[in-house]
């Protein structure tokens, strides 16, 4: 049986010049690896959760992670060994994708849900919106009205915490529904995307 190839020297030429041809190889070896990984275990596993936009943007991430420090790390000497360390990889960001576009699914699945789906329509993909909270371009009064309705969980919550109705809650919401839509494009996009990211970190209980 022949022996494995060590694939040190292109592994090392990659991280150095990617533009030699062993380097460059190697890279798509790795690119067609995780592209194929990605759509398999997306498939298979979470084809509920992860459309085609997704697993573009996996691939992309997994190809980032490998260049940006993980292969730096690698310690392997064969291609078996690589791909196994890719597959690793590609699977682990797969399933923190699906688990998290599941959690920003189930945000939505109640009553405050039903109110923002009115508005904004699909639960937002990207992580970004865990993270970041996007320029507000409402009034400060309409953005600590969401603020605090999100982090109230309910109108009903909502009007019992104000001594208010929950008639008088919903009128509100719909008031500022309307200054949203009336909003020129580029603010009314970026209002939408404000209250994706807050209903997204109530669900992480990270509104207080």
């Amino acid at each position: 049986m022949a022996e494995p190839v060590n694939i040190r020297p292109a592994l090392e030429q990659l991280l150095a010049n990617r533009q030699t041809p062993e380097a460059r190889g190697l890279y798509m070896t790795l690119a067609r690896y995780a592209h194929r990984r990605v759509e398999n275990v997306s498939r298979r596993r979470y084809s509920d959760v992860i459309g085609n936009p997704d697993r573009e943007e996996l691939v992309g991430e997994v190809l980032y992670q490998l260049m940006s420090g993980a292969l730096a790390r690698f310690q392997g000497h064969s291609v078996g060994e690589l791909l196994a360390f890719v597959r690793t990889i590609s699977d682990r960001l797969v399933g923190h994708a699906a688990h998290r576009k599941i959690r920003e699914r189930n945000a939505l699945a109640g009553e405050l849900g039903d109110t923002v789906r009115g508005w904004i329509g699909q639960v937002p993909g990207p992580e970004e919106a865990i993270h970041l909270i996007p320029d507000c371009p409402l009034s400060e009064e309409d953005a600590d009205y969401l603020t605090a309705l999100f982090a109230s969980g309910s109108r009903a919550d909502m009007a019992r915490q104000h001594g208010v109705s929950r008639a008088a809650v919903t009128q509100r919401l719909g008031r500022i529904r309307t200054r949203i839509e009336a909003l020129p494009n580029m603010q009314r996009s970026a209002a939408r995307a404000w209250v994706e990211a807050l209903a997204v970190q109530s669900e992480h209980g990270m509104i207080n």
